[in-house]
């Protein structure tokens, strides 16, 4: 919004005040009545030029008889004593300022005349004004029609924009959630579009989301139900005392694995809920994964850690970042033969934080589906235990801070490589 608000400002100056200098400019320059003398002020000359030369002759009358008989303009003596001005205008000519009146029909210029005690009156048409009227009109029809069209430039990309975000917003209200706004960084509402398509990328993570809890629902909870079913039709009809604890003990294994997948379910669906509870602050992160190493270490577990960050800061959630953390070296332990690395660098203005193990190493056909909420590896369902679920938090908590998982094949190990990235505090 601060590219609409800067761009409206500098537009509606430079329309204004801009434009308004430039066609004072041009006015000036290119005015025909700008470009010639003053009619009245020529007239006024030469009305001043015929009183003194009247005034001087022997006979004014006589000097008056030269002058040709034009329509037009026409000279008139008339004694001081008989003008009907008001004294105060015969006054201002006695004091040699001619006064400049004006009829319907004409303009006359009135002279005193001291020497003889008399008034000439220098009588013309009126001067034509229409044609300066046009020509105003014209300077401020162009003033106006240029002013629009600025306007009207500056709108274009605003309503394109506009009408770019309503079709967005209508066709994903019309069940197309992939649907996105394309932006650039100079577009007037380039905050609204990138709020959209986040929003617009949040509701379609709650639906995928709300489809595989549903489904891991169905299918998850449908074996332990079963069993707990078999379970209780078995213990009917078994009188063995010793038989029966022992399907009543399997009775509770069931019942314990149902009730862990219910809390898993029920924490990733609290999950996107929380997201609005994060508080990001300054971590030294190097401090945050030796302290999540010293919590994983064992007897039968080599962790190693090489920190060449220089204690660089991240603004993050100090629990969220923990809880990937621990996710990540977690999985490695799950999954490795004894032997975690960890490694800790920047690059331009982002952490990386790499944790490699030494097991088998994740397949790459499965590298995008294990970040799926309950998508395990097929090699791995009889070994670890587990719902799928750790990723998938990973994956979200990492979109939180603008961050990126990459998972690769370890180099210094036999392994799987997850790389996370995120920017760091400067």
């Amino acid at each position: 919004m601060r590219i609409l608000k800067s761009s409206l400002i500098v537009v509606t100056v430079v329309a204004t005040l801009g434009l308004g200098w430039l066609f004072d400019q041009a006015y000036a320059q290119y005015s025909p009545e700008n470009s010639s003398p003053d009619a009245i002020d020529v007239l006024r000359k030469l009305g001043d030029n015929l009183a003194k030369t009247a005034d001087k002759s022997p006979s004014s009358k006589a000097f008056l008889s030269h002058w040709p008989d034009i329509n037009q303009y026409s000279l008139i003596l008339q004694p001081a004593n008989e003008s009907p001005l008001p004294q105060s205008l015969l006054a201002q000519m006695k004091r040699g300022v001619p006064v400049l009146l004006e009829t319907r029909k004409s303009l006359s210029y009135h002279y005193f005349l001291p020497a003889k005690d008399e008034i000439l009156i220098l009588r013309a048409p009126l001067l034509n004004k229409s044609a300066n009227a046009s020509t105003h009109y014209l300077w401020t029809t162009a003033f106006y029609l240029v002013l629009i069209s600025l306007f009207l430039l500056w709108a274009y990309p605003l309503v394109k924009q506009l009408l770019s975000l309503r079709s967005a917003a209508r066709a994903f209200g019309e069940g197309k959630l992939d649907k996105r706004i394309s932006h650039n960084s100079l577009s007037y509402i380039y905050d609204i579009e990138v709020e959209f398509n986040n929003m617009a990328q949040r509701i379609e993570n709650l639906i995928a989301d709300v489809k595989l809890l549903s489904t891991a629902v169905s299918h998850d909870l449908r074996t332990p139900l079963a069993r707990i079913r078999f379970g209780i039709d078995t213990l009917q009809e078994v009188e063995d005392i010793q038989l029966r604890q022992e399907l009543e003990l399997q009775l509770g294994d069931d019942v314990d694995e149902m009730t862990s997948l219910v809390e898993t379910l029920l924490n990733y669906a609290r999950l996107e809920q929380n997201m609005v509870e994060i508080k990001k602050v300054p971590v030294n992160i190097a401090e945050l994964i030796q302290s999540c190493i010293k919590r994983k270490k064992s007897n039968n577990l080599k962790l190693s850690f090489i920190n060449l960050s220089n204690n660089k800061l991240v603004l993050a959630d100090n629990k969220y970042i923990t809880m990937v953390l621990n996710n990540l070296l977690q999985n490695a332990i799950n999954y490795g033969r004894g032997q975690v690395l960890v490694e800790l660098s920047h690059e331009n203005r982002n952490i990386i934080i790499s944790i490699s193990d030494d097991g088998d190493g994740v397949p790459t056909a499965q590298r995008e589906n294990i970040l799926k909420p309950f998508f395990r590896a097929e090699n791995s369902l009889n070994q670890v235990k587990g719902h799928g679920i750790g990723l998938a938090i990973v994956k979200r908590i990492l979109d939180w801070h603008n961050g990126t998982l990459l998972i690769s094949n370890a180099t210094e190990l036999s392994g799987s490589k997850f790389t996370i990235r995120f920017p760091f505090q400067h």
